[in-house]
């Protein structure tokens, strides 16, 4: 059985997703991956599927600590074990102001040692931003994995948020740095 069949059948156990779905799995790309995780019941998950040690971050291209050219890739242990900063600040996305805890975007670029001017930040979903790294990092960009004490789920803009400071830096409050904020992120790819 291949892969894309172990997950069809999983899905089609649980009932939770409908027929045309189903046929969308045959070709599965980050986004019906997605969809496949978040549908299956917490029952159904096993002890050998150890979603904490999946790489959730994927940071490559014009980086020195890269001896592999694969890229540098974080799961939630290793991301976490970088330093940590948080900030109070509302969104768009929210009613009210919200603590965040994550990365700055200064430490994670400092720990990949990055080489580039540029990046392109990839969602899960595809969705991709470009910007300058200048920008990210004097934005005081964090990287965020938890809200309000809580690791952020996939359903919720996690696992990592790349926001900024708005309430503290009102002139952050643009469309050029909302833009820039992208949630579900998964990789970040480091350009000339």
């Amino acid at each position: 059985m291949s892969g894309s069949e172990n997950v069809i059948f999983a899905l089609n156990f649980t009932g939770y997703l409908s027929a045309a779905f189903l046929m969308e799995v045959a070709m599965p790309n980050r986004r019906h991956i997605l969809r496949a995780l978040t549908a299956l019941p917490v029952v159904a998950l096993t002890p050998s599927f150890a979603y904490a040690a999946q790489p959730m971050l994927r940071v490559s291209g014009v980086i020195g600590r890269d001896p592999s050219g694969k890229g540098v890739e974080y799961d939630a242990a290793g991301f976490d074990s970088l330093p940590q900063s948080s900030f109070v600040t509302a969104t768009p996305w929210n009613d009210a102001p919200v603590e965040y805890r994550g990365v700055k975007a200064r430490d994670l670029f400092e720990a990949v040692d990055v080489h580039g001017e540029n990046l392109q930040l990839i969602a899960l979903n595809d969705y991709v931003v470009e910007a300058k790294i200048a920008d990210i990092v004097s934005g005081d960009g964090l990287f965020a994995t938890h809200q309000d004490g809580v690791a952020m789920p996939i359903s919720d803009k996690g696992p990592i948020f790349l926001l900024f400071p708005f309430d503290s830096r009102p002139e952050l409050k643009h469309q050029s740095y909302f833009s820039r904020s992208v949630w579900q992120l998964a990789e970040i790819v480091v350009t000339p």
